[in-house]
């Protein structure tokens, strides 16, 4: 698995696996956003982080803000291409400017779209936008950046995926419900975009694989109570958001060695 990710960066497999969602949510009509806006959110989030890297004297790699770009334009929807434009540059300032011991506490796309969300009604997330046919393809996609990325670094998305189709299950059965509701919810495009695209990201989780295991069902826990106790739309955003900050009290109690990427210094 190390010589996979020494030949191919899991960011270029993310950026081709999100390219490939863009252009599938094109051409299937699931996706609106006309292409001069797709590249203008993801050219002014790379000119940000440019900007940002000069300010703070570090190496600056393109990938990085692609790949925080394109999970906002899979996940969130607005009314006009400038809130998109707003998320993006939100994103990229937040790995700049909320840091702790070097790092980044917050996933970038992840508390972009939650601050968006709660601070207008002009954006929001569609659980459904990308329909219950593609969670197959998806799967796939999955399994291929567990081969690139490694199993380890990939803890936490498994765990929260294991932990939220428990809780599913467990509700169904309580509720006298048929499996094949938990089973269609986890079906959905947005709910796997978020659990191998957005959670999957090393550098925002815990480094230990139990600190990982630990996170993922965490963040299962809490989107399970959000959603079916408070009725919490996209309750998995707000919960990961709500327990990134615990981070580094997971690597305080549970010691491991912090991700990166390539053996160069990025932010």
């Amino acid at each position: 698995m190390l010589a996979l990710r020494q030949l191919i960066d899991p960011r270029i497999y993310q950026a081709s696996v999100q390219l490939g969602l863009l252009l599938w949510g094109q051409l299937s009509g699931y996706f609106a956003l006309q292409l001069p806006a797709v590249v203008g959110v993801v050219v002014i989030a790379m000119g940000l982080q440019w900007l940002l890297c000069r300010w703070r004297s570090v190496s600056f790699t393109s990938l990085s803000s692609i790949n925080t770009s394109l999970s906002i334009l899979l996940l969130l929807n607005a009314s006009h291409y400038v809130w998109l434009v707003l998320a993006s540059a939100l994103a990229i300032v937040s790995k700049f400017v909320i840091r702790w011991q070097g790092r980044h506490v917050f996933n970038p796309s992840n508390i972009a779209i939650v601050v968006l969300l709660l601070a207008s009604d002009m954006v929001w997330v569609t659980p459904g936008k990308w329909g219950q046919g593609l969670w197959l393809a998806l799967l796939v996609a999955a399994a291929g950046l567990v081969a690139i990325l490694g199993w380890r670094p990939m803890l936490t998305s498994l765990s929260f995926l294991a932990g939220y189709r428990t809780i599913l299950i467990v509700r169904a059965m309580w509720l006298g419900d048929p499996m094949a509701i938990p089973l269609h919810q986890l079906q959905s495009g947005a709910l796997l975009i978020f659990t191998f695209f957005m959670l999957s990201d090393p550098m925002t989780t815990p480094a230990s694989a139990w600190g990982r295991v630990l996170f993922g069902c965490t963040v299962a826990v809490l989107a399970s109570w959000l959603q079916f106790v408070h009725f919490l739309p996209n309750a998995f955003l707000y919960a990961l958001a709500l327990m990134s900050p615990w981070v580094p009290v997971v690597n305080a109690g549970m010691k491991g060695d912090n991700y990166v990427w390539m053996p160069r210094r990025h932010v």
